[in-house]
């Protein structure tokens, strides 16, 4: 995948969160570092948005998606440093953290959106609004996924992403193994290996 793929994947991703959470407007601001928490920021996982002007909290996606599980994930080496940002909204603070292989042909890349509401029953109507739209979005019924979080689906098509839901959490699971290999799988495996740091 290059890097012209990778923006279209995460701009897809960025697309579908918009319209889950309403289309209200975002303060977007690049982070730094991954997992670094600025002079005065918030304390690391808070789910507090942060405010114009004020510290942004840690970057949950690159605590719950290490360098380690990235290079166990896609098999080798991977570039550094990860590719970060941050979104905070009225309720609710979203971080991206991904990763591209160091090795190509092909390259593979793993990311995690990972958004936290500051109230259960906003996330589940998100999630629940974005499963809604996830056919139109992706050209493709979402399939369920028994057995992570508290609700799991698949969509697959034009995003090829995985949604779980754990409490105040919304994780969206994306990359890709390589051209024309089965991604849910792979999927799969970084999600368990995210739900296991929180």
């Amino acid at each position: 995948m290059n890097t012209r793929s990778l923006a279209i994947s995460l701009c897809a991703l960025t697309l579908l969160l918009m319209a889950a959470a309403g289309c209200r407007e975002r303060h977007q601001a690049p982070e730094r570092q991954a997992g670094a928490v600025p002079a005065g920021g918030a304390a690391p996982g808070a789910g507090a948005p942060a405010g114009r002007g004020a510290g942004a909290p840690e970057n949950l996606a690159c605590r719950l998606l290490t360098r380690d599980d990235a290079e166990a994930l896609l098999g080798g080496p991977v570039l550094e440093p990860p590719v970060t940002s941050s979104m905070a909204d009225i309720g609710v603070v979203s971080w991206r953290c991904g990763y591209i292989s160091a090795a190509k042909n092909p390259t593979k890349v793993v990311t995690l959106l990972a958004s936290r509401w500051q109230e259960p029953a906003g996330v589940r109507r998100a999630f629940e609004h974005a499963h809604a739209l996830a056919q139109t979005i992706s050209g493709q019924v979402p399939e369920t996924v028994d057995g992570l979080g508290d609700r799991a689906y698949w969509a697959g098509g034009k995003v090829n992403q995985l949604n779980v839901l754990r409490g105040r959490d919304w994780l969206v699971i994306s990359g890709t193994a390589g051209p024309g290999l089965d991604q849910l799988a792979p999927a799969k495996a970084a999600a368990a290996k995210i739900l296991a740091h929180d």
